[in-house]
């Protein structure tokens, strides 16, 4: 019998809980590790829709990136929307698992998947201390283009119908790429300090714009949601494990878009 405690102990084994940053609620936000898991569904966010989702396809496990709980809630009134998932995903006997920073920070994780979206080389970590250390990557284009030309190839490779550039010059080369996946704007300064062209990042916050453009330093916003290329990427790795240790276990990627963005 195959239980979520098993597929979490190999998962944490590649990215581990203590390279989540401090503070960050991963590992199990719902239900009991001990249960039978047959099915699993891997959604970037544990929302009311994936929720009904996992309940048709007959999930036993949802995998998460950000956790279901980030906040610690005050009561369990179902009046409240969220505090209503929280019921239906009980009643349903779901186990809620997220990989947060931990994935983010892992080797081959996250970073490196978005990374390997853009089609990256040399690509390496250029974080190189802190809570935050090994969060984001820097790489090489296969040759230099015009800015605005790199931007059409993100909004390509992220499925993306707008994103948000920074930058004085939408005609400058670019080749060496930095980038961190959801909110990273706080690091273009590491960015440019490792000898990016441009940086690649979500949620910048409007007077951080300003400093980049006072810095000299381009960043194309695409926003948090192209993290949702952990569908795959996780879903991948589980298959991979499943095969070779006989996991009797089927992995879904979710199909539904949960970005709360839309643009017009």
């Amino acid at each position: 019998m195959l239980t979520g405690q098993t597929i979490i102990d190999r998962f944490e084994t590649f990215a581990p809980p203590s390279l989540a940053v401090p503070g960050d609620p991963v590992g199990i936000q719902l239900g009991s590790a001990s249960q039978p898991v047959h099915t699993v569904l891997v959604t970037l966010d544990v929302r009311p829709e994936v929720v009904e989702e996992a309940i048709r396809l007959n999930a036993d496990m949802i995998f998460a990136h950000h956790p279901a709980v980030f906040r610690p809630v005050a009561n369990l009134n179902y009046a409240d929307p969220q505090n209503r998932m929280y019921g239906r995903l009980a009643a349903a006997g779901i186990l809620v698992y997220a990989a947060h920073t931990n994935l983010d920070r892992a080797n081959g994780g996250m970073n490196d998947w978005l990374a390997a979206a853009l089609d990256l080389s040399d690509v390496q970590p250029f974080i190189a201390s802190g809570d935050e250390a090994n969060m984001g990557r820097i790489g090489r284009l296969p040759a230099a283009m015009p800015l605005d030309r790199f931007v059409q190839q993100v909004k390509s490779a992220y499925h993306v119908r707008g994103l948000r550039v920074i930058s004085a010059d939408l005609t400058r080369p670019v080749q060496r790429v930095a980038i961190l996946g959801g909110d990273g704007g706080k690091f273009y300064r590491e960015a440019q300090a490792a000898g990016a062209d441009v940086y690649v990042t979500g949620d910048v916050y409007y007077h951080t714009g300003h400093d980049m453009l006072a810095h000299d330093m381009p960043v194309i916003d695409p926003g948090h949601h192209i993290e949702a290329i952990m569908k795959n990427g996780v879903r991948s790795l589980l298959i991979q494990w499943a095969t070779a240790l006989d996991w009797p276990v089927q992995v879904i990627a979710s199909t539904l878009n949960t970005d709360p963005f839309t643009f017009m």
